[in-house]
């Protein structure tokens, strides 16, 4: 048999946020009512996923806030669409809050403001029976960085 490889690719736009402190954090999501089945919210309309609305972000590389595979959105347009707000607790006891109305305790805005967010274009491969297939993820990442 003779096996020709070929390459497949899957496209997704997710957003993330990320810890950039040196403490602990714990974000709190405020879904919209079509995003929540039960206690969890949709986080992927590109796998039908479901998980916890709190949870603490990775540092290292930052947890989805959601992930589509529509093509072309701004992040804080998307986060708009999904979230109704975003708080996150510090370690410290501060409480940041975020929504389309402003932002509290924290200088910018992941509701309003593209420039408030990372891009990174990521490739992640995997590889099927009979051909290659990767993964192209347009992904914008909000860092919540040290506050006073």
């Amino acid at each position: 048999m003779h096996a020709c490889k070929k390459q497949h690719a899957d496209y997704q736009f997710r957003i993330l946020i990320k810890n950039g402190t040196d403490s602990l954090m714990t974000v709190k999501l405020y879904p919209k009512s079509q995003y929540m089945h039960f206690e969890k919210y949709l986080y992927s309309e590109k796998y039908v996923k479901y998980k916890d609305t709190t949870f603490v972000p990775e540092n290292r590389l930052g947890s989805e806030l959601f992930v589509t595979d529509k093509i072309g959105w701004e992040p804080h347009l998307l986060a708009t669409e999904v979230f109704d707000s975003i708080n996150v607790s510090l370690s410290s006891g501060k409480i940041l809050r975020f929504s389309p109305g402003g932002a509290i305790n924290y200088p910018s805005n992941l509701f309003t403001e593209k420039e408030a967010w990372i891009y990174e274009r990521n490739r992640f491969e995997y590889i099927r029976m009979w051909r290659d297939n990767y993964l192209e993820s347009d992904d914008y990442i909000f860092v919540i960085e040290g506050t006073n």
